[in-house]
């Protein structure tokens, strides 16, 4: 079915249980009705400590799916998470042009005549839920998601950072607009019935689970909870803070840690709209992101594109100076890091461990650590595990 036909919503309801669930055939999950059970098995000590270890299809359509999964955080442990849902377009159109304003990019648009007007970008209150994304939804630089920060009526969006001249936003590529995940839209507003629990301080004994959102730029990892004061207000607040911060962004593609401080298993549920699409992000050079697995089921780096589309691959064998992968091992409780290289030998560009061709699996609502070479901002990409969910 042509995401353009797509008049009625499907709304997948999914349990994740990474060692018993059947892989469905080509595009079985785009009808799926029946709950599977996923348990996401991922361990660690300290994730900090770790952590500082082509063709393209035609225009793709705004009528994505509906999905709701239940994920498992198994107990006393912490996972390397992401989402493949996205919050729902809230308006769209068709850029016109992109050039540089400062250390910025300035996206010239004319919004589609059955779209709402565009929203201000210009929100900058961490308590707000005002925080936007601009996501291309065709032409070359499909998948591409960058963050909105300011703009001009229905003209004109600006977008954070420069848009690295290895990606082409074409004239006539339409996008939309959608709100980024937060805190409270991600996880659930802070409240006593709150799955993750809440206290006085993070590590209260009646804190279920915190949030870990990783800062790009420092390296560092952020803990949130849910602090109930005593007069019984709730918010969703740092570790290291007073200050109620219950509208941080949290990036569409990339990933985030949670920790179950339980000894019994921890569940809560992930949902929005399935975008049924690559993500392509842009990450600074020298700093690691969390990139996060964009399909409902399992993949491996061959299937999510990474060898072929990563930017600084080796022709032969990598070295420090070629693209690094991280997935998250549960046995040493670290990150196994790959490099990709052999773009002139047989089998063409591959992830690789030394001078051995390797395929990883990247595990369904999990992320994978990418640390690019080179120089300055890049484009990494990665895809969902079947060809039918690739615009």
């Amino acid at each position: 079915m042509a995401k353009t036909d797509k008049v009625i919503k499907l709304f997948l309801w999914t349990h994740t249980n990474v060692s018993s669930i059947n892989q469905p055939k080509l595009g079985d999950h785009k009808n799926m009705k029946n709950k599977t059970n996923t348990n996401l098995l991922i361990k660690s000590l300290s994730i900090l400590t770790a952590l500082s270890l082509t063709a393209e299809s035609t225009q793709a359509g705004l009528g994505d799916p509906v999905g709701i999964t239940q994920v498992t955080v198994p107990s006393s442990t912490t996972s390397v998470m992401g989402t493949p849902y996205a919050r729902m377009v809230e308006a769209f159109g068709t850029i016109s042009g992109a050039a540089a304003s400062g250390l910025d990019t300035v996206l010239t648009v004319v919004k589609d005549p059955s779209s709402p007007s565009l929203p201000s970008f210009a929100n900058n209150d961490i308590n707000v839920d005002q925080w936007y994304i601009i996501e291309v939804v065709d032409g070359p630089a499909i998948g591409l998601i960058l963050n909105a920060k300011g703009g001009a009526g229905d003209t004109s969006i600006t977008v954070e950072g420069l848009v690295p001249s290895s990606i082409n936003i074409e004239t006539g590529s339409k996008f939309a607009v959608r709100k980024a995940w937060t805190l409270s839209s991600l996880f659930g507003a802070a409240s006593a019935s709150n799955v993750f629990g809440s206290g006085l301080s993070s590590t209260a004994v009646t804190v279920n689970a915190q949030v870990q959102v990783l800062n790009s730029a420092t390296g560092a990892l952020t803990t949130y909870f849910i602090h109930a004061s005593s007069g019984g207000n709730y918010n969703w607040r740092a570790s290291t803070s007073t200050a109620n911060r219950n509208h941080v962004p949290i990036g569409l593609g990339k990933g985030f840690v949670v920790v179950n401080r339980k000894a019994v298993p921890f569940n809560f549920d992930l949902a929005g709209d399935y975008r049924t699409a690559r993500t392509r992000i842009v990450a600074t050079a020298g700093k690691k992101t969390l990139l996060s697995n964009p399909g409902l089921f399992d993949t491996t780096f061959n299937a999510a594109t990474i060898p072929v589309t990563s930017p600084n691959k080796a022709n032969t064998v990598p070295s420090a100076s070629h693209d690094a992968y991280g997935i998250w091992n549960t046995a040493n409780r670290t990150f196994t890091t790959y490099r990709i290289g052999g773009v002139t030998q047989t089998g063409g560009a591959s992830a690789m461990t030394g001078n051995t061709r390797v395929n990883p699996s990247i595990a369904k609502f999990t992320s994978v650590l990418v640390t690019p070479a080179g120089s300055g901002d890049q484009v990494v990409t990665i895809a969902p595990a079947y060809t039918s969910d690739i615009r």
